[in-house]
């Protein structure tokens, strides 16, 4: 996936000592994922220091907190579809 744009947030528990810095790649899903045409964000490196990380992503921004992608799944259906249904309901029916 080709990435659209960096950030450097502070780290969370999640991926590193919370004195550390993560980089993260955005881009946007494929038609293949359920989150089409939405953000994404990818986990690509941790740093001790903004400096460091600057270093490797000198296009990146610098941010003062961990930024959300804002991923929705209200376009899903709510209930399970078996494989034909599915691409009806994602692809409409032709007949």
């Amino acid at each position: 996936m080709k990435y659209t744009h960096y950030t450097i947030e502070p780290a969370t528990q999640s991926y590193a000592d919370e004195n550390h810095v993560t980089v993260y790649g955005w881009g946007i899903y494929p038609q293949s994922s359920v989150l089409a045409g939405q953000q994404s964000k990818t986990f690509l490196d941790q740093f001790s220091s903004v400096g460091y990380a600057l270093g490797e992503y000198p296009q990146a921004e610098v941010m003062e907190y961990p930024v959300d992608a804002g991923n929705t799944f209200n376009h899903l259906p709510d209930t399970e579809m078996n494989a034909y249904e599915e691409e009806n309901y994602f692809y409409g029916d032709d007949e």
